[in-house]
């Protein structure tokens, strides 16, 4: 019978090493793959679906972390938080559930219990990313309800959290969408294919003549630029590149002031975060 498979993912080679072997003397589980960044994780982790993830308790603080957490919910693994020492052990925004410090007299069995310990992605939690998987992509029948209607979508900090709940439920004929989330350059393909993955909707990068078009969910997230419109009759993505507006790039703001011209077309939404940006524009 297989072990179940880990995936290391922390910056410091000297606890990938001890890590390892601390794993590997268990005799109970496999290292699948040691990785020493958040895209690495990210990548390795949707490749491989581990049973098991040990990860930096550091990382948790990284902007990125969302598309992270998202994706261990998705595909179920347990995840365990390693700190260089105790007192990281509480300096986490993520729900630190099990966890284990790193030290020069590390025990196996202390990464063992962690392991044991660490829970399964709650059900609640999830929900909202398993919801279009048993719908399929399912055709529906009164396409022109969405006749003229555009929406706008502006998250930050916990954004992706909120995402993964509310997209999936978005039909196959959803109306056009553009999303701007605030997430590391690194994270902008992944994001679109976690999100691609779990929605009726195709989630596609947004780019510069990209349509905005029924059934279509254009996502800026890490994109080097903001996110206008242009066209009249074809309304089409226009990626612009600039300074940062309300701190970000690309922004929420950008996004809903390009969006004036047909505002009474928009629903605009402005989800959980942290900062202004997206409030002006929202307003206006």
């Amino acid at each position: 019978m297989a072990k179940p498979r880990v995936v290391i993912a922390t910056p410091s080679m000297i606890d990938q090493v001890r890590l390892e072997k601390a794993v590997m003397s268990t005799a109970q589980f496999d290292v699948a793959a040691i990785v020493s960044d958040l895209s690495q994780a990210y990548v390795t982790v949707e490749e491989m679906m581990p049973e098991y993830v040990l990860i930096a308790a550091a990382f948790t603080r990284k902007e990125e972390y969302g598309c992270m957490d998202a994706l261990f919910r998705a595909v179920e693994a347990r995840v365990v938080f390693i700190a260089t020492n105790a007192a990281q052990e509480d300096d986490s925004d993520a729900e630190v559930t099990a966890c284990v410090t790193i030290n020069s007299r590390m025990n196996p069995s202390d990464i063992l219990a962690a392991l044991h310990a660490s829970p399964r992605p709650s059900a609640a939690r999830a929900s909202g990313l398993t919801a279009a998987r048993g719908a399929g992509r399912t055709a529906y029948a009164r396409p022109h309800r969405w006749q003229d209607r555009i929406i706008l979508i502006g998250a930050s900090t916990g954004g992706i959290d909120a995402l993964t709940s509310i997209l999936p439920h978005f039909p196959k004929d959803c109306p056009p969408t553009a999303i701007v989330q605030h997430t590391g350059q690194n994270f902008s393909e992944t994001l679109a294919r976690l999100l691609d993955r779990h929605c009726q909707a195709d989630v596609a990068l947004a780019r510069s003549g990209l349509e905005m078009q029924q059934g279509r969910i254009c996502l800026a997230g890490g994109i080097d630029g903001h996110l206008h419109f242009s066209g009249q009759r074809r309304l089409e993505c226009l990626v612009t590149r600039g300074q940062p507006t309300s701190g970000h790039t690309p922004s929420i703001d950008e996004m809903f002031f390009s969006a004036l011209p047909f505002a009474p077309k928009v629903i605009a939404v402005l989800l959980t975060g942290m900062g202004r940006d997206g409030a002006a524009g929202l307003l206006a």
